[in-house]
């Protein structure tokens, strides 16, 4: 059935992005795309570690006469028992990164490089170094090691993640590491999921197709065709050497899902699923259980006036250092404004705040003085669906503006109406008056907390994302608060900028 629906759909949609082609398909190796990304990760990590050793032993004599460090020098000229400490440093801190998880395949997120993961690679090496110290004391019967092992710490926090990364960008988009990706589930969900994979290369999923046992929904234009029924599975999985299946709303029944997850565990493929009321999910959400039934609790955070305190104080102490070290790049960049066209350097527009508050946001000037004036004549060229106008290439940017939208080094003012405020530095996109009226009902939530410079529209797209999508994302970030998230969103934020997706 599998082989006979693939050939006669001949739909493999070989350009587009993020769906797998005939040929793609036919060459590929057999060897799981993880096992690959954990050996590269492994293989990174001993270089890493290795060149931290090598940075200890030759740093360390410039800082001062330490007797460990005199005798792991001499371990080259014949002490042999030092020579062994110097080579253990490496395998010991390679096992304890293994204990934390940092080599299972299937602890990678789609998106790839994540906070947890960080957070994790710091504590193992620093768990790592530690124990060394103890390690070493044993064996000399003394600690002084501890100034080598600082060094090697120190080393090692920068030269991991540079090793990592590098790998990352020069091999895991090769076609040996690409997760061939099947959806099951051809409604709106599945096709929504498959476009988001589209737009995303560096999530590094190569679209299949869909399995389904229904008709496709009418008036969606699928980018990839369905390739078969559910019962057609382990026939795809072996011709297509799938290696990710994606559960999105199905409309099978319940004992033919299981199937499918008890099919994919016997092919050693993995497995995601699309929760049912994903939009409502957040990072607060935790599991339960009952006798064994998994419950997720979709708990609503208390936006309390200590809650409010906690992130005015984060937003005065991390904006007002940021506003500081950020004066010279806007007063370098506000000249080139006022040289480039005549105008105000600074452009200030109504917003609507929380609790419906309006207030006046600071943006460096990107347009033409009589860019409001030519609203009306360009609201057919309108790229953005819902009450915003956007344009990839809108006539009213000027040659700088153009550079610091592209950058959004326009925003940089915005940190005074933190340190004023009337903003945080994370929290739901401040709209315009006429927009943010238009939000009734349940989105309305998203003026209980104060509008952000950056937030989940941020980091998840931009102008990318649609309008409905928008309000539904800060509404999920408002019910879910917390400054660990506030946290992870700002460092998100750093590659979202670089990468300037939906920056225009």
């Amino acid at each position: 059935m599998a082989n006979g629906t693939l050939r006669e759909e001949g739909v493999y949609a070989a350009t587009r992005p993020g769906v797998l082609s005939r040929g793609e398909v036919e060459t590929a190796a057999p060897v799981h795309p993880g096992s690959r990304r954990v050996a590269v990760s492994v293989a990174a990590d001993v270089f890493a570690l290795s060149t931290s050793v090598v940075v200890a032993v030759l740093a360390l004599p410039r800082l001062g006469s330490l007797p460990l460090v005199g005798r792991l020098l001499a371990s080259f000229a014949g002490d042999t028992r030092n020579l062994l400490i110097l080579f253990f440093i490496v395998p010991w801190t390679v096992f304890v990164m293994y204990g934390y998880g940092l080599y299972r395949s299937s602890s990678r997120s789609i998106s790839g490089w994540v906070i947890s993961e960080a957070l994790r690679g710091v504590t193992a090496l620093s768990v790592a170094t530690w124990s060394l110290l103890v390690i070493f004391a044993v064996i000399e019967g003394s600690g002084m090691a501890f100034g080598f092992l600082i060094v090697f710490w120190a080393s090692a926090l920068v030269c991991v993640p540079a090793a990592r990364s590098v790998a990352r960008l020069s091999l895991w988009h090769g076609s040996r590491f690409v997760d061939r990706t099947l959806i099951v589930g051809a409604g709106s969900v599945g096709h929504l999921l498959a476009e988001k994979i589209g737009k995303h290369p560096e999530f590094n999923l190569k679209l299949i197709g869909y399995l389904d046992d229904g008709e496709p929904v009418a008036g969606i234009a699928h980018i990839a065709p369905v390739v078969g029924r559910l019962e057609d599975l382990p026939d795809v999985i072996e011709q297509y050497r799938v290696t990710r299946v994606i559960i999105a709303f199905s409309r099978a029944r319940h004992h033919q899902i299981l199937n499918v997850v008890r099919t994919c565990a016997d092919h050693r493929v993995r497995v995601n699923i699309v929760p049912r009321l994903f939009e409502i999910l957040s990072s607060q959400t935790s599991m339960d259980d009952v006798e064994g039934i998994p419950l997720l609790d979709v708990a609503q955070v208390e936006l309390s006036w200590f809650n409010m305190l906690v992130k005015r104080g984060f937003d005065l102490a991390v904006g007002g250092l940021a506003t500081a070290l950020a004066l010279p790049l806007i007063g370098v960049l506000a000249l080139a404004v006022k040289l480039d066209s005549p105008g105000p350097v600074f452009f200030r527009q109504e917003r609507m705040g929380r609790g419906g508050h309006v207030f006046r946001i600071f943006k460096l000037r990107s347009m033409y003085l009589d860019a409001e004036a030519w609203r009306s004549e360009l609201d057919e060229l309108n790229e953005y669906s819902g009450p915003m106008f956007k344009m990839k290439r809108d006539p009213r940017v000027t040659r700088v503006g153009r550079f610091i939208r592209k950058w959004s080094f326009d925003e940089l003012p915005q940190l005074f109406n933190v340190v004023k405020g009337d903003m945080s530095l994370v929290g739901p996109r401040p709209l315009w008056v006429e927009e943010a009226r238009q939000c009734r009902g349940w989105t309305k939530k998203r003026l209980d907390i104060t509008p952000g410079i950056t937030g989940l529209w941020q980091v998840t797209g931009r102008n990318d994302i649609p309008f409905d999508e928008m309000v539904k994302l800060d509404y999920m970030y408002v019910t879910g608060w917390s400054i660990g998230w506030d946290i992870k969103i700002l460092l998100e934020t750093i590659p979202a900028v670089f990468g300037r997706r939906g920056a225009y």
